[in-house]
């Protein structure tokens, strides 16, 4: 598409909101340079972050976003009135017709020729006001997590913050409406559903009843190889996890599991003051070191993750597993608890270690293992070759966008 001589299809981009400003805003943003390559892009949201701003700007990339920005409404009470929702369709329908000096959504609708929602608060919402003349690709990161499981709803433990029958009775319109959007979908003639991963797939299945295409995730590699010496005798006696410390990441259990080892534990992605100092507590309880890097710049990230035993998650249901990738490119084994997303990124053995649950015991033999030179060699080096076979590349996905929404180059 990118090398017609005619004029790109116009493509709008949807994300509810960029608040956040997470692993899913930024790996949106970073892909964009891609997709210009088969798409004119219009990027629309509720709520646009200074740095989001910059971004597109630094990309040329235009974006139609709310004068007063959106910030979803926390707390009980709003999500038993399901406020969250309701206040975004108020605003994207504000939005159809701004001021005249500022393109409404009405206009770049009607010159869209297509539709890309990326989930999130918010997204779904926007799919009300789509025409149903022209594709829309509705891209499901996962099913609303808080809405259909408990992970979300339990402290750092794993205990409910409240009773989980309470906490469900009170989400109950909030699904009704999710399910009613993704209903809404499904009858419509141009529109499609893609799930990030295989696993994500069979969650947008079960939950939906509704059966979704693969859009895969993207990676920079170039980032994670490794380009230093990661023989054993450069090895530290540490692991690494990455992500925000919580129940859903597994962190409590990370840190039990490390117990008796005498390997030391570095969390890459800080978390809530309380549960870290939940957290500080009970590995001091369990005599596990623990190093808390709230935020680190990629170059120093990329060298922790290269001179770890290991890298290791207890994840649940982990909707895609980038992390295992992660550190395969980087050449040090993945130890992954055998659920979810990592189930599709790790073959046990082969390319790193899928582990159960609670069984301590094989996380031990595991970490062993991940001391031989040659189970770290033969693991990335499959890993690597699983990647590539995966294509988790910007391009490949800007080209499998653009045939899910009928613009392929071969058409």
């Amino acid at each position: 598409m990118g090398d017609s001589s005619g004029p790109l299809p116009h493509l709008l981009v949807v994300k509810g909101t960029f608040e956040q400003f997470g692993g899913a805003e930024r790996d949106l943003l970073n892909n964009l340079p891609a997709w210009s390559h088969h798409f004119e892009i219009t990027i629309a949201t509720l709520n646009l972050p200074k740095k989001a701003r910059e971004k597109l700007d630094d990309l040329g990339i235009n974006y139609l976003t709310p004068v007063k920005q959106f910030s979803v409404p926390r707390g009980v009470w709003a999500e038993a009135r399901a406020l969250s929702s309701r206040q975004a369709v108020k605003q994207w329908i504000s939005m159809l017709d701004l001021s005249e000096q500022v393109t409404g959504l009405r206009e770049v609708l009607t010159n869209s020729d297509a539709i890309h929602v990326t989930s999130g608060v918010g997204s779904l919402e926007f799919t009300g006001l789509a025409p149903s003349h022209i594709p829309l690709h509705y891209y499901c990161l996962e099913p609303h997590r808080g809405l259909y499981e408990d992970v979300l709803h339990r402290t750092i433990e794993g205990t409910p913050k409240r009773s989980l029958f309470l906490t469900s009775l009170l989400l109950g319109k909030q699904r009704r409406r999710d399910q009613k959007f993704v209903a809404r979908l499904e009858k419509m003639k141009n529109a499609s559903i893609s799930g990030n991963s295989s696993w994500i797939q069979e969650r947008i299945l079960e939950i939906y009843g509704v059966k979704s295409q693969l859009l895969l995730p993207t990676v920079d590699l170039s980032v994670w190889k490794n380009h230093s010496s990661n023989d054993s005798t450069s090895i530290g006696e540490y692991v690494v996890t990455i992500g925000a410390a919580s129940h859903v990441k597994g962190t409590w259990e990370t840190i039990e599991m490390l117990a008796g080892t005498g390997i030391s534990l570095a969390l890459v992605g800080g978390g809530d003051g309380y549960d870290l100092a939940r957290l500080r507590e009970r590995a001091e309880q369990l005599e596990v070191k623990l190093d808390i890097q709230p935020r680190l710049n990629q170059e120093d990230l990329v060298s922790l993750v290269q001179k770890a035993l290991a890298v290791v998650s207890l994840a649940y249901d982990e909707p895609f597993g980038l992390t295992p990738i992660e550190a395969q490119a980087a050449g040090t084994p993945a130890l992954m608890v055998a659920e979810g997303g990592f189930q599709y990124t790790v073959e046990d053995g082969v390319s790193g270690r899928l582990l159960p649950r609670g069984e301590w015991s094989a996380w031990h033999q595991a970490l062993d293992e991940s001391r031989e030179e040659s189970n770290r060699e033969s693991w990335a080096k499959h890993g690597q070759e699983n990647i590539e076979k995966m294509g988790l590349t910007p391009q490949n996905q800007a080209s499998r966008l653009a045939e899910i929404l009928g613009f392929s180059d071969d058409e």
